[in-house]
């Protein structure tokens, strides 16, 4: 549990602050007490944004100077999310073995 969030501060489809709040209500209030109604607060905690990052579609993107070109800012999982990630990905692992030990017994069966 975080005892405070991060938000970022878009107006006019980009990121123009980045701030520290304990939550959302109060960070969309200061938003809009900033840059006006039409402003809102995006928790970014888990986003590598940064000021003047592009906020649309529900994600972050970032537009390269050179190019024009906007890719999406990645999302860094949480602790959280990772060891789920990882203890799936390993049952499936220990589920192929267990179906290749399986397949390799019957093999031997035939041949014994």
């Amino acid at each position: 549990m975080a005892v405070h969030e991060v938000y970022a501060q878009i107006w006019e489809g980009k990121a123009q602050n980045i701030i520290v709040c304990d939550n959302y209500e109060m960070a969309n209030y200061l938003s809009r007490m900033s840059y006006g109604e039409d402003s809102f607060a995006v928790e970014c905690s888990q986003y590598a944004c940064t000021l003047g990052d592009l906020y649309h579609d529900g994600a972050f993107w970032r537009k390269d100077p050179e190019t024009g070109e906007e890719s999406e800012v990645r999302y860094i999982p949480t602790s959280e999310e990772q060891v789920a990630a990882l203890e799936a990905e390993n049952a499936a692992l220990q589920q192929q073995v267990t179906d290749t030990q399986l397949a390799l017994c019957e093999v031997y069966e035939l041949m014994g």
